[in-house]
């Protein structure tokens, strides 16, 4: 019981610490077929310079997402496209699983970053990512897009609301550690 109280006790602090981390503004899962799509919007509190950074530092993802547990830019397929390859740990509920990602990774427009699943070399059949950076004053608007298709089994218990419950999970965790980038940068 004692343990129980614990974990509640850590679990509410985490939530309120990730509460003060940028701020979630809309976010959605959908499921059609084996595809799913999700988008989220959130604020991020560090100049736009500073999250396009962090987030296009292929060789140090996992400095702003503990998830991945590592990942590497491993060649460039053309002059425009780098390809990064990651592998992400992955748990929703008791299910936990090493994910291989591989995606060619694009700049389409200024503070504008796609990247294509390479299925050949990752555990998705398909998937596009679309992540959009937006000035607002000392902060960031994030808009993230992802359509993808897993190559291995989603337990059916794991639906669209779980699923998005961990995606703004996650996202709020990348942007507490990005702006304790910036706390760190400011010192």
């Amino acid at each position: 019981m004692a343990c129980t109280r614990c974990c509640l006790f850590y679990t509410l602090l985490f939530h309120a610490f990730l509460a003060q981390a940028g701020s979630i503004q809309a976010s959605t899962v959908e499921r059609d077929g084996d595809f799913y799509a999700l988008a989220i919007t959130a604020q991020i509190d560090a100049p736009l310079e500073i999250v396009y950074q962090s987030i296009t530092d292929f060789d140090n993802l996992a400095a702003i997402n503990p998830n991945i547990e590592k990942s590497r830019l491993v060649g460039r397929p053309n002059a425009d496209t780098q390809r990064v390859h990651s592998v992400i740990k992955v748990c929703i509920l008791m299910f936990c699983k090493r994910v291989v990602q591989v995606q060619d990774v694009t700049r389409p427009s200024e503070h504008v970053i796609e990247a294509v699943i390479v299925p050949a070399k990752s555990d998705f059949r398909s998937g596009f990512a679309r992540w959009q950076l937006t000035p607002q004053g000392e902060s960031t608007l994030l808009s993230f897009s992802h359509r993808f298709e897993p190559d291995f089994w989603v337990p059916p218990v794991i639906g669209p609301w779980i699923i998005k419950r961990k995606l703004i999970s996650e996202v709020a965790e990348t942007a507490m550690y990005i702006e304790v980038r910036v706390d760190e940068q400011d010192r």
